[in-house]
């Protein structure tokens, strides 16, 4: 039988006949022990008239507020997190990297999969330690009562569970070896209106913009001015997004092939700890977001940001296949490998070959500076004109090591090609 504690009894004898202690307005413990200023913030605005339900709603929005949290680092399924268990984070140290983060579950794609690892960021510690404190505490409450079967293991429980406590009106006997529905992002926190501005929500003209670079086939629901409907999907979305803008796995995705792409996702993750299995699901959205984003950088090549070195006739048909309306066509062109784009010093290198003469960390060849008679610039390369800045910073490293390199020497040499190839490049931007 549930009993409301935070109350005066209106008999007036303070629980004598029944021994249960009652401890006056919820607001007056509150205050005893410094959380109502926190309640307030987040979850109640009845002042005096603040009830224990609002200590219930807070622990519920740190439990959501933690799986949303989990999910943006890890790229996990909403089905995945949800089902985490308490002692899910391990830390495992490298000599060479440090403390590497990782979650453990189990995926619902298949058996093999039962002992998953997602490596994840180090912030997570704290959404894990919050979640895990509010599941023993609602676990305390579970051992209350006689007719709860509790998980007697605490690393064993879910991270997220049935919530029990002894002042909340009881429902009929839920099947505790069935897990809570998940709910759907939106209602997961419509009852926490403080926890969003509606109007950081409304898409702006720029919000539109960038979906539409990440997602070309947005439907026309998303408007500016609309409020974004937010879905736990999107975090998984975003974080492919990122990773694939990172930098840090585009040039391989981009040169090397779908194995070589997913060693490059997994050092990004953790280095060193490439031999560990992304789950597949998660694989296959990186994989798709890979070729959404080569498909709108090829899209492009077709603006006068990029120049051909051998002029607009060599361009044209360097981009012949292109279309910059058609983001389909561009995404299909990219898995197909029919069209190529890899980043370099000087701007992009449209050959689908591997390159013999460096080109991504060495620039002779790309601008034509190998050969001092005869200038003559890689056909497939493209100047970008943005990329004026850094061709200046390269350009004082070049400086650098020719003052310390021994004159005539084939380092010397290199330098000296790479410096021609750096005026080669501002020539042909300043005449485009």
């Amino acid at each position: 039988m549930s009993c409301n504690p935070f109350q005066w009894p209106s008999d007036g004898t303070n629980g004598k006949k029944t021994g249960r202690r009652y401890y006056g307005p919820f607001i007056e413990t509150a205050q005893r022990f410094g959380i109502a200023d926190l309640l307030k913030r987040w979850v109640d605005d009845s002042g005096k008239m603040m009830r224990v339900q609002s200590l219930v709603s807070y622990l519920n929005l740190v439990s959501r507020a933690g799986l949303g949290y989990l999910l943006s680092f890890s790229l996990m399924r909403v089905e995945e997190a949800w089902n985490l268990r308490t002692d899910c984070l391990q830390v495992e140290s490298d000599p060479l990297f440090g403390n590497i983060y990782l979650l453990s579950g189990s995926t619902t794609k298949t058996l093999s999969d039962a002992n998953s690892i997602w490596v994840t960021s180090p912030s997570v510690d704290i959404a894990v330690t919050a979640m895990r404190i509010v599941a023993d505490l609602r676990a305390e409450c579970d051992q209350m009562d006689p007719g709860m079967h509790t998980i007697d293991e605490p690393g064993k429980r879910y991270l997220i569970d049935y919530g029990h406590e002894p002042w909340v009106p009881k429902k009929a006997m839920r099947n505790r070896s069935l897990r809570p529905t998940i709910p759907s992002y939106a209602n997961a926190f419509a009852p926490f209106s403080k926890l969003f501005d509606p109007e950081q929500l409304r898409l702006s003209p720029n919000d539109l913009q960038l979906a539409r670079l990440a997602t070309p086939t947005l439907s026309e629901e998303f408007a500016v001015g609309t409020i974004w409907p937010l879905a736990w999907h999107q975090l998984r979305r975003t974080g492919a997004v990122n990773m694939q803008a990172s930098g840090l796995v585009s040039d391989a995705s981009l040169q090397y092939q779908l194995k070589h792409v997913t060693r490059a996702m997994s050092l990004y993750y953790g280095q060193n700890y490439s031999k560990v299995r992304l789950e597949e699901k998660a694989h296959t959205l990186y994989v798709r977001t890979m070729y959404e984003t080569l498909g709108r950088e090829l899209q492009q090549l077709s603006s006068n940001r990029f120049t051909s070195p051998h002029g607009e006739k060599r361009k044209a048909e360097i981009i012949r296949l292109i279309s910059p309306t058609d983001a389909k066509k561009m995404i299909g062109l990219a898995k197909k490998g029919t069209a190529a784009y890899r980043p370099i010093l000087l701007g992009v290198c449209t050959s689908r070959d591997p390159c013999p003469y460096g080109g991504i960390d060495n620039i002779a060849h790309c601008g034509g500076g190998d050969s001092s008679d005869d200038s003559k610039p890689c056909a497939d390369v493209l100047y970008d004109s943005k990329q004026c800045n850094v061709v200046d910073v390269l350009e004082q490293i070049l400086d650098e090591r020719l003052a310390a390199a021994e004159a005539d020497s084939p380092l010397w040499a290199s330098l000296q090609a790479q410096k021609r190839s750096v005026e080669n490049y501002r020539h042909v931007i300043r005449q485009a």
